[in-house]
C-alpha cells in the first residue's frame, strides 16, 4: 500500500534522521486552524537544529500536505519508523503525543523539548523520554 503513495522528498541516510513533532493548529478553538505563530517557531527552531547539524523532518514543512489524511498518516508513520528518534515539542496537542506514543512503541529514542506552551509534566509523564531540553541550545548540545 505504501509503495503506491510517492516518498516524500527527504533522504534518510542510516537512521540519523530526527522525526520533529511540533503542535501546529490553535487549542483555543473547536475547529482544526492552523496557528502560524507556532507555524514559524518550529521552522526556527528546525533551522537551528539543523545548522547544528541534525537531519530534520518537520512533517508540516516537509510532508506533502496534499495527500489524503490517511496516506498522510502512513507516510508520516514511515518517516518514524525510519527515523533515529522523535524530538517532541512538549505542548498542549494531543497530536504530538500519537506521533510520541507510536515511536515510543517502536523503541524509538524520545526526546522531550520545553516549548512556550509546555506544562509542568509528571514523573510518569518525564519517565516517558531519554532526555527533556530545557530549550533549544540545551537539546543541541544534548544530540551533537
Amino acid at each position: 500500500m505504501l509503495e503506491n503513495i510517492p516518498l516524500f522528498s527527504i533522504s534518510v541516510k542510516n537512521n540519523y534522521m530526527w522525526y520533529f513533532a511540533t503542535p501546529h493548529t490553535n487549542v483555543e478553538v473547536k475547529i482544526n486552524e492552523l496557528d502560524h505563530n507556532k507555524l514559524d517557531r518550529n521552522e526556527q527552531l528546525a533551522k537551528l537544529l539543523e545548522e547544528a547539524g541534525l537531519e530534520i523532518f518537520l512533517p508540516y514543512r516537509d510532508a506533502d500536505q496534499s495527500l489524503s489524511g490517511k496516506d498522510l498518516l502512513e507516510k508520516e508513520l514511515e518517516v518514524i519508523r525510519r527515523s533515529e528518534g522523535i524530538i517532541v515539542a512538549l505542548s498542549n496537542t494531543r497530536g504530538v503525543y500519537l506521533e510520541a506514543g507510536y515511536a515510543k512503541a517502536l523503541d524509538k529514542r524520545m526526546i522531550g523539548l520545553i516549548v512556550e506552551e509546555t506544562r509542568e509534566l509528571s514523573d510518569w509523564g518525564k519517565a516517558f523520554f531519554e532526555y527533556i531540553a530545557k530549550d533549544p541550545q540545551d537539546l543541541i548540545n544534548y544530540l551533537a
